[in-house]
């Protein structure tokens, strides 16, 4: 195989995970020494994460123990670390290019309801809590995000809760019965009481109403009409807002297994199902505090869906549990709908904003921690999505579609020429994971559901200067032997633009993969993701590589 002299070494900056592990608060002398240790590695360009930097920055939890550091440095840094890193990159010899995700407004980090964190650092609600780290216009016009489709019956919030059904994932015993089970509930999602009333449980052999894959693994754990057990639990009538089933075991072997989804429904007074959203003690963020008695819980955050143990010890107060709510949240977390002409007005204002610090270019890329939720089929219904499809003739999923892939092509088209007219360029992050019929589950919640991504068309319509092979959830060989990758390199070859890969740092492979994209010969670059996997901030302005990941390619090059 050719090997490419061209090939560029690049680095790419999640500044808020460096700033958050940092033991103080990160300035531009630890900005300018992070530049210099990556020119010295033979880096060449850096991708900067953009966190509402060039207008003012996200409204951050700032006196929170885990995210003050990271408020410190943003402030020291007048809320623009990339302004700063612009002219530390510039003085190391180093290209630098803003990484923009459009849809990175709100990520989805909330603070339970009754919490002290939800009153001090809350900005948006959504079901169990408020949101933190927002951008300061999806705070002012929440109404402006993506919007789920509006199908729910009236009256939801106030329906009885007269059933519960707990599935097991197969028929097999369990040691769970009427004396082991315990109902707890409370308003407001925080230090939830026992409910001391008295329920009685059926168990019965059913058939399993649906197929349960495991988030991550994605084995089949249950597949629909194979027998279950299912414990049938009613004599009560609750109103309470959220309510939480567990077990009384201090011990093992649990035995009561499956996703937390799939584990717990809630009926009305008809035996009829209650639409509702789980948690189980999980979360992205914050999760570290989760405990039902003491705090709350996270419900809707994407992760659900990972096989669990009902009869597991709940005295972490995070596992052992499974809760329920009425209702969907009407909007994701943070993410702005595409076809609301202000949000394109706003996204290129950020673009502005960017541009400003001088960046060489910019970097977009639609994955994003704002769309998580674990029913994303159902978002994407903004109303002047729907007006544009009925001027198609039609409301259906397929036009809803085509209508939001065309509002989001035609803001890559504003955008390009915004980025050109800098004299910048722009480069496109292809998503190799999403393109396809059955994306890998674990990751629609990082992307908006009801879209067309016309990825084809952006190439060929020469909508980006240069591109990006982007994977998460696909093992390494993806990039040579799958059918989207093949197809991606291919269009980007014909076209004559550069494609670098994008990989996650596994140090133990990452020389040996390193070599095989550069020994490949149809690439540009290769992209070390993340540099806080391999560089730590230290004391008096240093920044060390704690990882022997920059010595190993200094050997190879």
């Amino acid at each position: 195989m050719n090997i490419r002299h061209d090939f560029a070494l690049e680095a790419f900056v999640d500044f808020p995970d460096d700033a958050i592990t940092a033991r103080e608060p990160i300035t531009p002398a630890h900005i300018d020494a992070m530049m210099g240790r990556l020119a010295e590695a033979g880096v060449r360009r850096v991708s900067w994460e953009v966190y509402g930097d060039g207008h003012g920055g996200l409204l951050i939890p700032a006196h929170d123990a885990r995210w003050e550091n990271m408020a410190r440095t943003y402030t020291g840094l007048g809320h623009n670390s990339l302004a700063v890193a612009v002219a530390a990159a510039h003085r190391h010899g180093l290209e630098i290019y803003a990484y923009f995700k459009p849809y990175e407004t709100g990520c989805a980090a909330l603070f339970p309801d009754g919490s002290y964190e939800a009153t001090v650092y809350g900005r948006t609600r959504q079901i169990g809590g408020r949101m933190t780290w927002m951008d300061p216009f999806v705070v002012d016009r929440p109404e402006l995000r993506i919007r789920r489709r509006d199908d729910l019956p009236t009256g939801l919030a106030s329906v009885p809760v007269c059933g519960l059904r707990l599935r097991k994932r197969d028929a097999s015993p369990t040691r769970v019965t009427a004396d082991h089970l315990q109902l707890w509930a409370s308003e407001q999602n925080h230090c939830y009481h026992r409910l001391e009333i008295p329920f009685t449980v059926d168990e019965s052999i059913e058939p399993c109403p649906r197929d349960a894959h495991d988030l991550f693994s994605e084995q089949l754990l249950a597949r629909r009409g194979d027998p279950q057990r299912v414990l049938r639990l009613s004599g009560f009538e609750l109103q309470d807002r959220f309510i939480l089933v567990t077990t009384d075991f201090v011990d093992g072997p649990a035995d009561f297994a499956n996703t937390d989804l799939a584990m717990l429904s809630a009926y009305d007074a008809e035996d009829h199902e209650i639409t509702g959203v789980v948690a189980s003690g999980s979360a992205i963020w914050f999760g570290e505090q989760v405990d039902f008695r003491h705090w709350g819980l996270v419900f809707d955050h994407g992760y659900n869906g990972q096989m669990m143990c009902l009869d597991e010890a709940n005295t972490t107060g995070r596992q052992g549990i499974v809760a329920f709510a009425r209702g969907r949240n009407e909007y994701l977390p943070g993410a702005l709908c595409e076809t609301e002409p202000e949000v394109q007005d706003f996204w290129l204002r950020c673009l502005e904003g960017v541009l400003a610090t001088g960046v060489d270019g910019v970097d977009l890329r639609e994955e994003n921690h704002s769309t998580h939720t674990n029913y994303p089929e159902e978002y994407g219904y903004n109303e002047v999505a729907l007006a544009a499809c009925r001027q198609r003739g039609q409301v259906d999923r397929a036009t809803l579609s085509a209508v939001r892939g065309d509002a989001y092509t035609a803001f890559l088209t504003r955008a390009k020429k915004l980025i050109n007219s800098h004299g910048a360029s722009m480069r496109i992050h292809f998503q190799i994971d999403w393109y396809r019929p059955q994306p890998p589950l674990s990751r629609r919640l990082a992307y908006p559901a009801n879209m067309d991504f016309q990825w084809q068309r952006w190439i060929e319509a020469g909508l980006t200067d240069e591109a990006v092979l982007r994977f998460f959830a696909l093992p390494f060989d993806s990039v040579f032997d799958d059918p989207v990758a093949q197809e991606l390199t291919a269009r980007c070859h014909a076209r004559g633009i550069p494609l670098t890969v994008n990989r996650y740092i596994r140090p133990d492979s990452l020389a040996d993969e390193f070599l095989r994209v550069r020994r490949d010969g149809r690439f540009a670059g290769f992209i070390l993701y993340e540099t806080c996997s391999f560089l730590q901030i230290q004391p008096a302005g240093g920044c060390a590589n704690t990882v022997p990941v920059i010595t190993a390619l200094q050997q190879m090059r």
